[in-house]
C-alpha cells in the first residue's frame, strides 16, 4: 500500500501542477462520472495530503478525496494524453500536464464538513507542518496496547505506517510488543526524527 510520503509527493505534484487554473475531470472507466462531472472545469485551489488521504480542493468548498488503498496509482504526464489505458478511474487535465488515476480504494467528492470528518478520526501527520506529536504521545502513553501496533494505528498517528515503528523505535525493537506504558516509550515517539522529516 503505498505510504503518506506519497501522498505527500503527489499532492505537492498535483499543487504545482494543477492550482490556481480550472481542471478538466472526466471519468473514463465511468465509476467517478458523478463526482467527475461535479469538479470538471472548476479552479483547484490547492492540493495536500493527511496520512494516506489525498485531498483536490476545488472552488465551491468541493474536494475530490483520494484513498490509493493496496493497489492505487497516479500516472502523470505532459499534454496531450493519449486514449485511457485500462480501468481509469479519474482524468485530470490542466494547461499542461493530466493524471489518470487508475484502482483506488476511494475516489469521492467531498463537502468540507466531510473532509473534516475525515481529518478528525486521523492522527496527526508528522509529515504535515501542522502536527501535534502531543495529540499523538497522549494517545500512546494512555495506552495498554504495544506500542508496534499504535504505530501503525492511523488514529494515532497518520503517517507512513510501516517505515515509522523501525524509525521511531530503532535500537528498541523489543518494546513494540510490549505494552506501550509511559516508562518504556521511546522519547522519538514524543519528539524526533518522524516529527522533523
Amino acid at each position: 500500500m503505498p505510504e503518506g510520503h506519497i501522498l505527500h509527493r503527489l499532492a505537492r505534484l498535483h499543487h504545482d501542477r494543477y492550482a490556481g487554473a480550472p481542471v478538466r475531470v472526466s471519468s473514463p472507466q465511468g465509476r467517478f462520472a458523478d463526482g467527475a462531472a461535479t469538479v470538471n472545469g472548476r479552479v483547484l485551489t490547492h492540493a495536500d495530503a493527511w496520512g494516506k488521504h489525498l485531498f483536490h480542493h476545488y472552488e465551491g468548498a468541493l474536494t475530490v478525496h483520494v484513498h490509493l488503498g493496496i493497489y492505487g496509482a497516479f500516472t502523470d504526464s505532459e499534454l496531450p494524453l493519449g486514449d485511457p489505458v485500462g480501468q481509469v478511474r479519474m482524468r485530470m487535465i490542466g494547461s499542461g500536464h493530466g493524471s489518470d488515476l487508475r484502482g483506488p480504494a476511494a475516489c469521492e467528492v467531498l463537502t468540507e464538513g466531510e473532509v473534516d470528518a475525515i481529518e478528525a478520526r486521523l492522527g496527526p501527520d508528522p509529515l504535515r507542518a501542522d502536527a501535534d506529536p502531543e495529540q499523538a504521545w497522549a494517545r500512546i502513553s494512555r495506552s495498554r496496547s504495544p506500542i508496534g501496533g499504535l504505530l501503525m494505528d492511523q488514529s494515532v498517528i497518520a503517517a507512513s505506517a510501516m517505515c515509522t515503528a523501525p524509525k521511531c523505535c530503532s535500537g528498541t525493537a523489543s518494546i513494540l510488543s510490549d505494552p506501550a506504558r509511559t516508562s518504556h516509550a521511546p522519547n522519538s515517539m514524543r519528539s524526533g526524527p518522524i516529527w522533523s522529516s
